[in-house]
């Protein structure tokens, strides 16, 4: 009788299983003690690439850092916390996709077991009457892998040693050897690379996501920081103004001690004078503590305080809000940020997600029909060398197939999966057609706020000047006793108000500047920012 084509694989297998196994048959392996654990392994910190921008050291002298804002973002980039923290999710979510992956990685199995019974029988095919005796023992090992059709396949080597009182066991012991393969396919439900593929796409695409989450978060790191720093600086500008405030007011409380003293001014204006020198004391305390509040946002962004008695570390930023005009076209800003926004992209990721689980969700929607086949070869022998003489000689073998059915009644399940998957998809479509309206509304927003503060820079400025026209004015109708000294105050808070407010509006602008950056995703362009891979660790740097 001819041989079946598949003994050549068995014989292959036979090579890589067998033969090992029978070299140490007979004696049973000994049992190898784990080592003990004497330390816990040292946890390993998170290297990468950090993002990187051009700049210059910042400088220090004593316990004053001296930075600028392009420092500042830089520093930031090298040392902040949430970016350090953003940049572990991508390395976590490729084990994720490695773990999806393992499905299809091959498995070596193995099972020892052993067997004896003693049973009474009325067989008279016995060596010793009464009772019968037999005692089995069986090794088997073998390798099984999922593909991704569906498939299960394996290919399994088992060796059984049996020993028996029977009359009737020509050979006694006997070995009995057989290699086998196995394949399950599904047909219908759970069939295709697409369905099981499925997670794996997601897991890739989750990959996807978390980069494009790292990005944003660098993004809103920088977004922080332009805006700590120019909060800052507006502080330190508005706590000079109510210090230069306080001064003119002492002044003129000296000066109007004087005038009582000579008889030219009644004693009420003292009192005016200590009541606004009192008033604007409290406004300098006030701004004292906004200033330090300031500076801690600006140092936890930074990350320079790397103890309780550094956090005492003096940030005197080394730019001022200056107006640098920005050409601002509504359409234009909006095409970039439709363009560029990592969120945007993470939404439209999500659908896509959506719709794989959809797709896998209604190909299960089928019965499962699964076909099954088997072919194994197989020999007898009194030792177990001979055995594999025999079975690798496809002496015997065996031929298997077969067809399953299953349909769940109602296939309430399957049909409650595909539902959550469809309402899913529905709700990601949704999501991202509300977020890209948020992002259009917010890059409106944001090209009229830099408008409406340009226009706000030209109105305070010549409120300023006004204002100090006034405080001259009136200082020199006060000399001359044609005013009184509440006049000469609230001209003199007229001008600390103007100057506040025309430093504001700087500000402003400069933050709204930063902002409409933040919304059309321009900030790496602006600051020459090259974003590397949170997943790459720095090069001479050890994990």
């Amino acid at each position: 009788m001819k041989k079946p084509r598949f003994v050549s694989l068995i014989r292959f297998a036979a090579a890589l299983f067998i033969f090992p196994m029978a070299a140490a048959w007979g004696a049973p392996a000994p049992l190898v003690p784990e080592a003990p654990i004497t330390s816990e392994p040292p946890i390993k910190k998170l290297y990468f690439e950090r993002p990187s921008a051009p700049s210059t050291a910042p400088s220090v002298s004593g316990r004053r850092l001296k930075i600028s804002l392009r420092e500042a973002v830089t520093l930031a980039l090298a040392r902040n916390f949430d970016i350090t923290i953003e940049a572990h999710n991508p390395r976590i979510r490729e084990r994720e996709v490695v773990e999806r992956e393992s499905v299809f990685d091959s498995a070596f199995t193995s099972e020892v077991s052993t067997e004896k019974t003693r049973t009474d029988t009325p067989s008279s095919l016995l060596a010793s009457g009464g009772q019968q005796t037999s005692s089995e023992q069986t090794v088997s090992a073998g390798i099984e892998k999922k593909l991704v059709t569906g498939a299960e396949i394996s290919l399994v080597f088992e060796t059984v040693r049996e020993n028996s009182n029977s009359r009737q066991k020509t050979i006694n012991p006997d070995f009995d050897s057989s290699l086998t393969l196995s394949i399950s396919q599904p047909l219908l439900k759970n069939f295709g690379v697409d369905v099981n593929k499925a997670e794996i796409r997601v897991a890739t695409f989750s990959l996807d996501q978390s980069l494009l989450l790292y990005r944003d978060r660098v993004i809103s790191v920088i977004d922080s920081v332009e805006q700590a720093y120019w909060d800052l600086v507006f502080s330190i500008s508005n706590l000079a103004f109510q210090r230069k405030s306080l001064e003119l007011a002492k002044d003129l409380r000296r000066r109007n001690r004087i005038q009582v003293d000579v008889g030219t001014l009644a004693p009420i204006e003292i009192l005016e004078a200590e009541a606004t020198v009192a008033r604007r004391e409290e406004e300098v305390i006030v701004a004292e503590r906004q200033v330090k509040d300031r500076e801690d946002a600006l140092k936890k962004l930074l990350n320079v305080s790397d103890n309780i008695s550094s956090w005492g570390l003096r940030i005197i930023p080394s730019d001022q809000a200056q107006f640098s005009p920005v050409r601002v076209k509504e359409l234009t800003s909006t095409m970039e940020a439709l363009k560029r926004r990592a969120d945007l992209q993470n939404a439209k990721i999500e659908i896509e997600k959506s719709q794989i689980r959809l797709n896998r969700d209604r190909q299960n929607l089928l019965p499962e029909l699964d076909l099954s086949a088997s072919a194994s070869n197989q020999g007898a022998e009194k030792t177990f060398g001979k055995s594999i003489d025999r079975e690798s000689g496809n002496k015997g073998y065996t031929l298997e197939g077969g067809l399953s059915f299953r349909l769940p009644l109602g296939n309430r399940s399957a049909k409650a999966k595909f539902d959550k998957a469809r309402l899913q998809l529905q709700r990601a479509n949704s999501s991202f057609a509300r977020l890209e309206q948020s992002i259009i509304e917010e890059v409106r927003r944001s090209v009229r706020r830099v408008r409406t503060d340009t226009k706000r820079i030209e109105a305070t400025r010549l409120a300023r000047r006004l204002a100090e026209e006034r405080l001259d004015s009136q200082e020199k109708k006060f000399k001359v006793g044609l005013s009184t000294s509440r006049d000469v105050l609230e001209d003199q808070e007229s001008v600390a108000n103007a100057l506040t407010n025309e430093v504001q509006a700087l500000v402003d602008y400069n933050k709204s500047v930063a902002q409409l950056g933040r919304a059309t995703y321009t900030t790496f362009k602006r600051f020459k920012i090259k974003l590397g891979d949170p997943r790459k660790g720095v090069p001479g740097e050890k994990p």
